[in-house]
């Protein structure tokens, strides 16, 4: 009987290491991340907007529709203040490459709805564009990423991108191809 227990004491450890081992598989976080911002793209792109008022920074006395936007090439960058910060100045650094003109041009819009009045005037060198609702109605709203988009004539969500901070070269093929796609020089 002492025999069979000193087995058992002896195996025990064998035994809990052999489970412990089992049981911790490590993970790959990026592959993680991945998936998640592919399963957001797939479920956002081609999202209905909600049809609103804007403005260009403070200036309330210029109303137009979001609508206005949607026939116009334009590429609109959407961050909160939320989001990480080093993430929007390498998007803003990757903009620059493709397009040198971005801070003198509509083409690149920047919204931020949760930015503070005073700095609408001037966010990362640009005017914001001011959703009267502060929401554009969908629900990759809530991730606080930064992302990217186009709207096509149905206030639809077309060409999404969101920025995967571990690899900012995703974003940079993603807006070499748009600069093609809106011959942008």
């Amino acid at each position: 009987m002492l025999e069979k227990r000193c087995w058992i004491i002896l195996l025990f450890p064998v035994f809990i290491l052999s489970c412990n081992l089992r049981g911790n598989k490590t993970v790959d976080y990026n592959l993680l991340v991945a998936a998640k911002i592919q399963e957001l793209t797939e479920e956002n792109n081609l999202s209905m907007l909600q049809n609103q008022k804007v403005h260009w920074g403070n200036d309330t006395s210029n109303i137009y529709m979001l609508s206005d936007f949607a026939t116009q090439q334009i590429l609109f960058f959407y961050f909160s203040n939320n989001t990480c910060s080093p993430c929007v100045e390498q998007s803003i650094n990757i903009i620059s490459k493709y397009m040198p003109d971005y801070l003198t041009t509509n083409q690149v819009t920047f919204i931020s709805p949760d930015c503070m009045p005073r700095f609408r005037e001037n966010t990362y060198g640009k005017r914001l564009l001011v959703l009267e609702n502060q929401k554009l109605g969908i629900q990759l709203e809530e991730e606080n990423v930064p992302f990217f988009f186009t709207i096509n004539e149905e206030m639809k969500i077309n060409d999404l991108h969101i920025v995967n901070k571990v690899d900012f070269d995703k974003t940079s093929e993603y807006l070499k191809y748009l600069t093609s796609k809106f011959d942008v020089r």
